[in-house]
């Protein structure tokens, strides 16, 4: 694990990013992978997480997102997870 700052993520929850995300999906096939266009999406935007990272974050991401009405509540569930997964990594860095 690499150094993981979550409180970068924090912007990433603004409707324009969430909407620019739902966009990308949307012109995409209707098998594409969500999580893994999110979590592409978020490394992106952050300079704290390299690849390593998307590769760990994306075999523990647990996301019920099939649960939420709209492809824009899915893509901010799937960010909140992320952010809540990158937390607990912080936390963890600070007690070792």
């Amino acid at each position: 694990m690499s150094c993981r700052r979550s409180e970068d993520l924090s912007k990433l929850t603004i409707p324009k990013f969430v909407e620019s995300i739902a966009t990308t999906l949307r012109g995409q096939p209707d098998s594409a992978d969500v999580e893994a266009v999110v979590l592409r999406a978020v490394a992106r935007q952050s300079d704290s997480i390299d690849l390593p990272d998307v590769l760990e974050l994306r075999s523990l991401l647990d996301v019920d997102s099939e649960q939420v009405d709209t492809l824009e509540e899915r893509v901010t569930s799937i960010i909140s997870a992320i952010e809540a997964e990158l937390a607990g990594w912080d936390r963890r860095e600070v007690t070792v």
